[in-house]
């Protein structure tokens, strides 16, 4: 099911990890990762040998095009395996280095607040036809995204800032970004989108003509959006490169070859892959096939993978997990993993509904929440307790947010405060709003076959009726869930949002100017100063001076309680021990395919 939904395109294993829904959870133990990598002779190391690796994928993928895809599950294909971009992220160190870049890149202040990033593709990558990857195919790239009419807005709030790309006359293969102003995540966005092909995703040219410049400005809105070359280019972007793999190239290791829904998806390794030629350990590929299983049931995966059937399994529920780990044919054929996650699982609440627009409703909801139950019995106690959308695991997390207690006491009088009292005898609270009587009845909407999320529904619902609220659980198949909320038609929601170790940016999230159909303000936060921080961090890049206004703005979101936060899970995996380098990490997916070679044979 889609219910994970990615806000942009490859980068969504760096800064756009933060804008991902995210359907199940599991917990930690004290299981340690090793860190084995080591510097290899990729000229004797690179592996012949024909064999594939099965993943379990929780859901159906929305689409194939990168830049278009909302789905996690498509980033979890396509952005490790089937596309690239200049810089990758170390999984272990964090640390961004070259891919299609021949070096980390050459960064400049400018007059004013501008900055340029410069790049140089290596000679060695091509295109599948043989043809070379050139500052010309990441330019396209860019226009793809801010083509007004393409299905990419959510990724142009992390590219808003590219003004022009200066290519070298002399060196097609050498450009340098050009930037209107600072901004924190800005190597990150650079460096990490996935680079398209030009001569295939706009064979007739249709962007060429368009300077990035041009397509920035708001005073062209209008005329671009009449612009037959803008309209066609994207009517045959979004629908015809979206669905069919053979309308997918890019410059990774792997091909799409066969996708069927509620069945698999299945990649192919390229024989004449440009990274063969380069000699760097990050810049490999071993397996000949990775084949997807779609397996939406947890209890149908474990099955599966207990039956070898499935060589990785991530995501595992934290009581099964704990099973598994005492399982013999599980603890014989395969390692567990229990890396830190970057993100957390949330209870949003529509705000622009009249029943909960009061600050006091919400409140009263948090603290009908039992967040000790919810960490140590729902989650087997494999997962931490949270207040805020920042990270437990950075410096900008504002650890003097307090925890608002499981006090149904206290809920009771904010409810009261705030008008909401049972006046029929029903057992569930009233008012008169507008001139018409509501209940404070809410709907819950929660993904379907996922029980995690339907466990913290009905630790709630049997806490708010003591309270005089009626909770309504409805589950929801993904692509419909998505839609509805979307559409903002919910109260609650309970889903979570996958992050990065980089600095947030919290436009996309929580901005007012994200209270959109296509944004991800999903709850309608925000006033004056919430946007005013938000923007002031995008452009600071002192980390001090950050973090204050990362701190400022948790107090906000305190105090408004658009969310009630619960827990951030440890990632619970499986991982087959007929492969080596085969560790799991922090970075999302939390496992990197690509590496895996075949274990030596004892």
């Amino acid at each position: 099911m889609i219910i994970h939904r990615n806000i942009r395109p490859s980068w969504s294993l760096l800064f756009a990890a933060c804008l991902i829904f995210v359907c199940y959870s599991c917990g930690s133990d004290n299981t340690s990762v090793k860190n084995n990598e080591k510097d290899k002779d990729l000229s004797k190391t690179r592996t012949t040998e024909d064999f594939s690796v099965n993943v379990l994928l929780r859901g159906n993928i929305d689409g194939l095009n990168t830049l278009l895809a909302q789905s996690s599950f498509a980033t979890e294909i396509l952005d490790p395996n089937v596309h690239c971009g200049m810089l990758d992220m170390d999984p272990k160190t964090f640390e961004f280095r070259p891919y299609l870049s021949k070096t980390k890149p050459e960064i400049k202040e400018l007059e004013g607040d501008r900055m340029s990033i410069s790049f140089e593709i290596r000679e060695e990558a091509v295109w599948d036809n043989g043809s070379p990857i050139t500052a010309e195919d990441y330019a396209f790239t860019i226009k793809a995204i801010k083509n007004p009419k393409t299905n990419a807005v959510s990724h142009r709030t992390f590219v808003e800032f590219i003004e022009e790309i200066q290519i070298d006359p002399n060196n097609l293969k050498k450009f340098t970004v050009i930037c209107n102003k600072r901004y924190l995540l800005a190597i990150a966005a650079t460096g990490t989108m996935a680079v398209l092909p030009s001569y295939f995703y706009d064979a007739q040219g249709l962007m060429a003509d368009f300077s990035i410049s041009e397509l920035n400005d708001p005073a062209n809105l209008d005329r671009l959006n009449k612009d037959p070359r803008i309209i066609d280019f994207a009517n045959d972007f979004n629908e015809n490169y979206n669905h069919n793999p053979e309308k997918v190239i890019g410059a990774g290791p792997y091909q799409v070859t066969e996708i069927v829904n509620g069945q698999h998806i299945k990649l192919v390794r390229k024989k004449d892959w440009w990274g063969d030629k380069v000699n760097e350990a990050h810049v490999a590929a071993y397996p000949t096939k990775i084949n997807f299983k779609i397996i939406e049931d947890d209890n149908n995966a474990l099955l599966s993978l207990k039956e070898q059937e499935l060589d990785v399994m991530t995501y595992i529920p934290a009581d099964k997990f704990l099973e598994l780990k005492e399982n013999e044919r599980a603890i014989k054929n395969f390692n567990f993993y229990t890396p830190d996650a970057f993100g957390y699982r949330y209870i949003g609440m529509n705000m622009s509904k009249p029943k909960l627009s009061d600050v006091r409703v919400r409140k009263a909801l948090a603290h009908l929440v039992d967040k000790n139950y919810l960490v140590n019995e729902v989650s087997s106690g494999l997962a931490t307790s949270v207040n805020g959308p920042v990270s437990h695991l950075k410096k900008s997390y504002n650890k003097n947010i307090p925890t608002i207690e499981f006090n149904i006491e206290k809920a009771k009088v904010l409810l009261d405060e705030a008008g909401w009292k049972d006046t029929d005898g029903d057992n569930i609270r009233d008012k008169v709003i507008q001139g018409q009587k509501l209940s404070l009845s809410l709907k819950f909407l929660y993904p379907q076959g996922k029980q995690l999320y339907k466990d913290i529904g009905q630790v709630l619902k049997d806490e708010a009726a003591r309270a005089g609220i009626e909770i309504n659980m409805i589950s929801s198949e993904g692509a419909v869930m998505i839609e509805d909320i979307k559409k903002r038609e919910f109260d609650l929601t309970c889903l979570g949002w996958s992050q990065s170790p980089l600095p947030d940016d919290f436009k996309q999230i929580w901005h007012t100017a994200s209270n959109t159909y296509e944004g991800n303000n999903l709850v309608g936060f925000g006033n004056e100063e919430s946007d005013k921080l938000i923007e002031e961090v995008r452009k600071t890049m002192d980390e001090e001076k950050r973090n204050k206004m990362y701190y400022r703005f948790q107090e906000i979101i305190a105090d408004q309680q658009p969310y009630v936060f619960l827990f951030s899970p440890k990632s619970c995996m499986a991982i087959s021990k007929r492969f080596k380098n085969a560790e799991a990490v922090s970075l999302r997916p939390g496992y990197f395919v690509r590496f895996f070679e075949l274990a030596d044979e004892s």
